[in-house]
């Protein structure tokens, strides 16, 4: 059986329960933000972790193959403040389940897509980067800094042309709505004394103009790359996040030694799933980042590219073999 951790907005995660319900191949589906509402107990030194939902009883160790680790949602994570506990009870209900989570991975003989120390390694860009780089993927001279003086320099290095970006999570969580910092172009350097640059580090790259951009998308020894188009024809966007509705993601075949430096990246990385982003400028591809645990649920529909097929055969595949 296959266990799916996940949360219930979750919508990437419905294809591939489609596919596995169109194959009639049993799982285990857990939005861990409802985790309360479900019966759990762990046995020792016998071990077992029985799991009661509904009218199912599983025990985990002895029935689970493969864990799919999508995004697991927390606690009250979808829960109105006023109906919330206490700001701490909060924070401690959080932590009982994150840790009881965690266990799981203690289960022998599973296969983790992704590992969750594996997937938590690899959100770190700078690490990203250097492991590229040491597989022999190029990547653009970069910069981490709050410091205005070193971002100058970079500036007259580039010839006043730098691609600023957020060094972790893009989103910021607001009141009414989260907002996302995309990549920006900037032709001239923020000031020296400048407040917002010395409150926390920030990417800085070179700038890859002309540039065509791709997703490629890896699982297991899989390799599935699209490359992004603007669909009225002129150049894509710096960060074609900003204009999605105006591209389009076209199935591409890429060099024979750069499909397969992404598959040995995320093997590298300890990863089965990995969402790379690359640009080819002047002939050269390059190495920009990779998602660990990236959607691509916009890429199955409309795009029609074989995710949740590819994604489908690999978990049940571990799953009969675990």
């Amino acid at each position: 059986m296959i266990l799916i951790l996940s949360n219930k907005w979750d919508v990437t995660v419905d294809f591939v329960v489609k596919e596995l319900q169109e194959r009639e191949y049993p799982y285990l589906r857990l939005n861990t933000e409802d985790l309360s509402s479900l019966s759990i107990t762990t046995e020792l030194p016998d071990f077992s972790i029985v799991v009661e939902k509904g009218t199912e009883t599983i025990d985990l160790v002895e029935e689970i193959g493969t864990v799919w680790y999508r995004r697991p949602g927390k606690p009250f994570e979808f829960v109105d403040d006023e109906e919330k506990p206490s700001k701490g009870t909060v924070e401690y209900i959080r932590e009982q389940w994150g840790a009881w989570v965690q266990s799981l991975q203690t289960i022998p003989g599973i296969t983790w897509v992704n590992p969750p120390l594996a997937n938590q390694r690899m959100e770190s860009k700078v690490h990203q980067l250097r492991l590229a780089h040491e597989l022999g993927f190029t990547i653009p001279e970069t910069v981490v800094t709050n410091d205005g003086s070193t971002v100058s320099e970079m500036f007259s290095r580039q010839n006043a042309s730098v691609i600023s970006k957020a060094l972790s999570s893009p989103i910021v969580s607001e009141t009414e709505q989260d907002e996302f910092v995309f990549s920006v172009h900037l032709t001239e350097p923020p000031s020296e004394d400048d407040e917002s640059l010395k409150i926390c580090p920030t990417i800085f790259q070179e700038t890859l103009l002309p540039k065509t951009d791709y997703r490629v998308t890896v699982i297991g020894d899989v390799v599935l790359p699209v490359g992004i188009e603007a669909e009225e024809g002129g150049d894509v966007p710096v960060d074609w996040r900003t204009a999605k509705e105006n591209v389009r993601f076209v199935e591409e075949e890429l060099p024979t030694q750069i499909e397969e430096l992404c598959r040995e990246f995320v093997d590298e990385a300890g990863l089965v799933f990995g969402a790379i982003d690359l640009v080819e400028a002047d002939g050269e591809y390059v190495f920009l980042e990779i998602n660990p645990n990236g959607e691509w649920g916009w890429l199955q529909k409309p795009w029609g590219v074989p995710i949740a097929q590819n994604l489908t055969d690999y978990l049940i595949k571990h799953d009969e073999t675990g």
